[in-house]
């Protein structure tokens, strides 16, 4: 769709997987990716909207496909990456903004939201990327960007499910990256602050819990999911090839107030 774009930060051809793809943040990501000309899969726990998507990503002159995953099941997790490898020729990059958001009290949670949020945000970003590095070390290239968090460094109160979760992937991203940098696989992670999507709707929907929030952010607004797309370009690209390891906060300043 776009030819004229700088090597460094070129992801033309690149075959790239949008785990939660049809969702709030993983769109805009894979709307911008195919507008730089990658050739997007975008997989949702929603395989129709995934489908949907894909197709008028499609209609407007962009490469992409759209499959089901649920990336609690390793076997889906390992299928989704056989869809890419078949449709694109292999895997070069991967998305992992799937995630659910639920918090209250540490009193007040309960042992189901405590554990279904370990198993989306935490194990389900752990067995996808797994399931991606099984096909890009013998490959010797490949870079994974999973979608944390600020909660992955700051406290905040009745986030005990969520920033654990959160934390926990931006962790684990570290872990990969040490284990894989040597075939050539890069291992980063995004950190947004709020960002009005659907998400975080009970956030932005109440004017104390979005007065509170927009306080702790020193540029004094929410983030949107235009904002994050530069660095999940950077990350994918060229440009970020001796980039490994890193949590890269997209917060307003949120992190450092």
């Amino acid at each position: 769709m776009t030819n004229d774009q700088d090597p460094l930060f070129s992801v033309a051809g690149l075959g790239v997987l949008v785990a939660g793809g049809a969702g709030g943040l993983g769109l805009p990501i894979s709307r911008e990716l195919c507008r730089r000309d990658a050739r997007v899969v975008i997989a949702d726990i929603d395989e129709g909207k995934a489908v949907a998507c894909a197709r008028t990503l499609a209609d407007a002159g962009g490469w992409a496909a759209g499959i089901g995953i649920d990336v609690v099941a390793t076997e889906s997790c390992a299928a989704a990456i056989r869809q890419v490898e078949g449709r694109c020729g292999g895997i070069d990059g991967l998305v992992n903004a799937s995630g659910i958001y639920r918090v209250a009290s540490a009193l007040e949670l309960t042992d189901a939201d405590w554990e279904r949020s370990i198993d989306i945000n935490l194990t389900g970003a752990f067995r996808l990327a797994r399931a991606a590095g099984a096909s890009m070390v013998p490959r010797g290239r490949g870079s994974i960007v999973t979608i944390t968090s600020v909660s992955s460094l700051v406290a905040n109160r009745n986030y005990a499910a969520y920033a654990a979760s959160k934390a926990g992937a931006a962790h684990v991203t570290r872990v990969l990256a040490t284990e894989w940098a040597e075939a050539g696989v890069r291992v980063n992670a995004l950190g947004p602050a709020v960002t009005p999507t659907p998400l975080a709707a009970e956030i932005v929907g109440d004017p104390a819990m979005r007065e509170a929030a927009l306080a702790r952010i020193p540029m004094r607004r929410f983030g949107t999911p235009e904002d994050l797309l530069a660095t999940i370009v950077f990350l994918l690209a060229p440009g970020s090839r001796f980039v490994t390891g890193q949590v890269l906060y997209v917060d307003g300043g949120r992190t450092i107030s």
